[in-house]
């Protein structure tokens, strides 16, 4: 897949004219090329989304141009709504579902695809927000919200009334059958993309265990009980076992990332609910080899 991202100016003598015409002068690609970018979210203009390409400019605009071309969308579907109440929606995301905007897309992303499943007001749209992130590659239980004070409660209470489990295959399989694992991870991602272990880091916290062995990979349960970027990926692949199909962090190539967000616990309180406790459970899918 070819990611390009470029950064231009609109000449002045260009104002009045649309949006996908002025771009199609100055950039390097065609207008058909364009009106899809702006289609999927990928062309800003001074620093804002725009998806309007009948937009009449000013002229002297800048304007951002973010493509990743032959990218292959996994569709959503509403059956993988698993759960509503009032402004809350958790979901079963696929391996391979954007879970927010991208840079270079919001259409075909789980924010936009629910809000059209849901048929939300534009100003649930605007306020609907994942409640925690799961990477691309990782399946499972994802909650999202529409209502900001409900969001900002929940997120306020996150540490001490959310549990979470994780599966995940590894290879090669790791020596030991239990590991607590507490090394601190950089604050910031390099230039790849990648966290590292770091001294210096924000404190991590993942408790893992062996469930099965087989043919040298092995299926572990994970428990983290702090939410840093890409902990698990990077916690285990420090240990010497990283999971099957993560490539950024050294796994295996396989057909997607081994890693599945199982269960959700949430006390009640915290989402201001009757219910005492809410707990979910979902099994990975068909693409999910073991």
């Amino acid at each position: 897949m070819a990611f390009e991202d470029i950064k231009l100016h609109i000449p002045s003598e260009q104002g009045g004219q649309r949006l996908d015409s002025a771009l199609a002068a100055i950039a390097p690609y065609s207008r058909r090329r364009l009106q899809r970018a702006i289609d999927e979210g990928g062309v800003y203009l001074n620093k804002k989304r725009c998806r309007k390409a009948g937009r009449i400019i000013q002229g002297g605009e800048k304007v951002r141009i973010v493509v990743l071309d032959d990218e292959k969308l996994v569709p959503f579907s509403a059956e993988q709504i698993v759960w509503q109440d009032k402004a809350w929606v958790l979901v079963h995301k696929k391996a391979g579902q954007y879970a927010q905007e991208a840079l270079h897309r919001s259409k075909g992303t789980l924010p936009y695809e629910l809000a059209m499943a849901l048929q939300l007001t534009p100003v649930q749209n605007k306020h609907l927000r994942p409640v925690h992130r799961l990477d691309k590659g990782t399946s499972g239980l994802m909650m999202f919200c529409y209502e900001p004070k409900a969001l900002q409660h929940l997120q306020q209470k996150w540490q001490h009334a959310v549990d979470k489990t994780y599966w995940a295959v590894v290879s090669p399989a790791p020596s030991w059958d239990e590991m607590l694992i507490e090394t601190a991870i950089s604050a910031k991602a390099d230039r790849a993309g990648r966290y590292h272990v770091d001294n210096q880091g924000r404190a991590s916290k993942t408790e893992a265990f062996v469930e099965q062995r087989k043919d040298g990979k092995a299926l572990l349960k994970l428990v983290p009980h702090t939410g840093r970027t890409h902990q698990l990926r990077v916690h285990l692949a420090s240990l010497g076992c990283p999971i099957l199909g993560d490539a950024r962090y050294g796994g295996k190539k396989h057909g997607r990332m081994m890693l599945h967000a199982q269960t959700l616990h949430i006390k009640g309180y915290a989402m201001r609910s009757k219910e005492t406790e809410l707990v979910w459970s979902v099994e990975p899918e068909g693409d999910w080899i073991w």
